[in-house]
C-alpha cells in the first residue's frame, strides 16, 4: 500500500486500516474532535453496519478496531469511515484527505503500470521472394510429413508396433506446431497469388498454407492399449 499523508503528517496503516488518531493530529488535535467521539456517532454506527454488511458478502475484514495497547494504539478505520471522520472535521479537511487519498491512489496505479511488462519488440525483416518461398516450403514440408505420419498410426495399431506410440506423439506434438505457425506463414506470403500459369512452387504450397481448416483435427486418432 502506498504512504499517505495528510498536511505533511504520515497516515500509518494497518491492515487496510488508516489511524484515526494520526488523522486528529493532522487536523490540528482539537479535543472536541477526537476519534473517540466520532466512532459513538449514531451516524458512524449506522456507517459501520452498512459497510460491514456489503463486505460481509466479499468476506473483507472488519471496517474499524480500537487497540487499547502496544505500538499500534488507537482507532483505526477503513477509508470510507476516514472520509466520513475528516468531514465531520470540516468540509476543508475533508477536501484535504479526499486529495491526498486520490494522489495515493494515483501513486498505486502508476506502480502497478511500472511492473507491467513492456510490449514483445518487434523487428522489421526485408525478404527475397526466394526467402519466402523456401519457408514456405519448410512449412508444407513438414506438414506432408505429419500427415503421412498420422495416415500410418492406425497401420503401426494393427500390427502392435513399438513405433506407434512416437508416430502419435509426432502428430500432436508437430502437428501443434504447424498450427500455431499457420497464421505467420500466411501473413509473410499474403501477397502472392495462386495463378493457373504463375510460379509452380508458390502454386502447390498456398492452397494448404491458405486452408485454415485442414490442420483441424477432425478425429481423434484411437487409441490401442496393448
Amino acid at each position: 500500500m502506498t504512504n499517505l499523508s495528510i498536511l505533511k503528517t504520515p497516515i500509518r496503516s494497518l491492515d487496510n486500516l488508516f489511524s484515526l488518531n494520526d488523522l486528529h493530529l493532522a487536523s490540528g488535535g482539537a479535543d472536541k474532535h477526537r476519534p473517540s467521539f466520532f466512532i459513538r456517532l449514531d451516524t458512524t454506527k449506522e456507517l459501520v453496519q452498512e459497510i460491514e454488511r456489503e463486505n460481509s458478502d466479499v468476506q473483507i475484514c472488519t471496517s474499524i478496531k480500537s487497540l487499547r495497547t502496544g505500538i499500534n494504539k488507537g482507532t483505526w478505520a477503513c477509508e470510507e469511515l476516514v472520509l466520513s471522520y475528516a468531514m465531520w472535521i470540516s468540509p476543508k479537511f475533508h477536501l484535504v484527505v479526499l486529495r491526498a487519498f486520490l494522489a495515493m491512489h494515483k501513486g498505486e496505479v502508476k506502480q502497478q503500470q511500472l511492473a507491467l511488462p513492456e510490449p514483445e519488440k518487434k523487428y522489421p525483416f526485408e525478404h527475397s521472394e526466394k526467402e519466402l518461398q523456401n519457408l514456405a516450403w519448410d512449412w508444407f514440408a513438414l506438414f506432408k510429413c505429419v500427415e503421412f505420419t498420422k495416415d500410418i498410426v492406425p497401420a503401426l495399431d494393427a500390427i502392435q508396433s513399438k513405433f506407434a506410440p512416437q508416430a502419435r506423439s509426432i502428430v500432436s506434438e508437430y502437428g501443434s506446431m504447424l498450427r500455431c505457425h499457420q497464421p505467420l506463414i500466411q501473413k509473410l506470403t499474403a501477397q502472392f497469388e495462386i495463378e493457373t500459369w504463375g510460379d509452380e512452387n508458390w502454386n502447390r504450397v498456398l492452397p494448404t498454407i491458405r486452408d485454415n481448416a485442414i490442420l483441424n483435427p477432425r478425429k481423434r486418432l484411437p487409441h490401442h492399449n496393448f
